[in-house]
């Protein structure tokens, strides 16, 4: 996969995945976003390269936002936030 790839939807399992392996502590919050930028570990500075690889590594992947949300909330990786803004989606 190159830099300028797009993710597909059969990718966001692998992605998700890789993520976790390179040591992202990558959650959604809520139903609204994702983060995955910080490790688990927020001292391994090794992490946050591997976490900068893989996301380069699988492209754009903004179009495929709610199906990773989706994704991270079959694996239990959720923040609950309490009042969830209006985004303006049905």
């Amino acid at each position: 996969m190159a830099s300028s790839a797009v993710m597909t939807k059969n990718e966001i399992e692998a992605f998700v995945a890789a993520m976790i392996e390179a040591g992202s502590n990558i959650q959604a919050i809520g139903t609204i976003g994702y983060v995955l930028a910080e490790p688990v570990n927020p001292t391994d500075r090794e992490a946050y390269r591997r976490i900068e690889l893989v996301s380069s590594a699988f492209g754009e992947r903004n179009h495929l936002k709610d199906e990773i949300i989706a994704r991270l909330h079959e694996l239990g990786r959720v923040v609950a936030i309490t009042e969830e803004p209006d985004t303006g989606r049905a």
